[in-house]
């Protein structure tokens, strides 16, 4: 195994922290001759619903091991619903557009299911960033593992379930981190008068260092498996059938 990275998680709370993670981004310039110099991202929602459902909160990663997760709502447990998340005189979603806008057009953006994502972020910021898409994790494992990393069925291209599979060749231990994120998060939705059922997952009623550390591991997940998946896509001599 791998000798494990520190998993460096941040959550965007001030300007000043939006600044911090402009130069972020920035330091990981768009080279389009490297393969290897991508963006994950990663969107949670108030729903599966892209055409209704708004985006509560966006992460990103440019680095085994980092993340930043940007909150556009959030929820008031006193008002009992969603409000704009505030930085400074700016709201979430005016500070997530410009950054699409910005600081991510052009950029190789990297997804797991990044089509619902697109959906997501087309819906509630008005941008389209499909067209930016550079690959998605779900059709690189099907590239080099057709079944998946089970038996076959849809399911055995959940993120999750794709990392825990790989999780010696990645050096972490998903099983465990994942088991202990999703019973924390569960919990902070509970507590929060929030629903955790399969027909009704209300995720954005957890407390935002709770569900920003979630979302900007699912990021660190995604680009570990894309480096993993590019080298094996690379060893099979199907880059070109891939990306061409």
């Amino acid at each position: 195994m791998q000798e494990d990275i520190d998993k460096s998680y941040r959550i965007a709370k001030t300007p000043e922290d939006i600044s911090e993670l402009i130069a972020y981004i920035g330091d990981h310039g768009t080279n389009y001759d490297d393969i290897n110099d991508v963006v994950a991202i990663d969107t949670e929602d108030t729903g599966l619903n892209w055409r209704k459902d708004r985006v509560v909160g966006w992460s990103i990663t440019v680095e085994v091991g980092t993340g930043w997760y940007i909150p556009t709502l959030i929820w008031d447990n006193e008002k009992q619903q969603l409000v704009d998340f505030m930085f400074g005189d700016k709201t979430g979603t005016e500070v997530s557009t410009m950054i699409f806008k910005k600081i991510l057009k052009g950029r190789k953006i990297i997804g797991h299911n990044y089509d619902y994502d697109s959906k997501m972020i087309e819906g509630s910021f008005k941008i389209d960033t499909l067209p930016d898409l550079w690959a998605d994790t779900i059709l690189l494992v099907h590239t080099v593992q057709e079944e998946g990393v089970g038996r076959g069925g849809a399911e055995n291209f959940g993120l999750k379930k794709i990392a825990i599979a790989c999780q010696k060749e990645l050096g972490l231990d998903v099983e465990k981190a994942a088991n202990e994120e999703q019973i924390e998060l569960k919990k902070s939705i509970q507590e929060n008068g929030g629903a955790i059922s399969k027909a009704k997952y209300e995720i954005y009623k957890a407390d935002l260092d709770i569900l920003g550390k979630y979302a900007a591991a699912d990021t660190d997940l995604t680009f570990r498996v894309y480096l993993l998946f590019i080298k094996k896509l690379v060893e099979e001599e199907l880059v070109d059938f891939f990306f061409k």
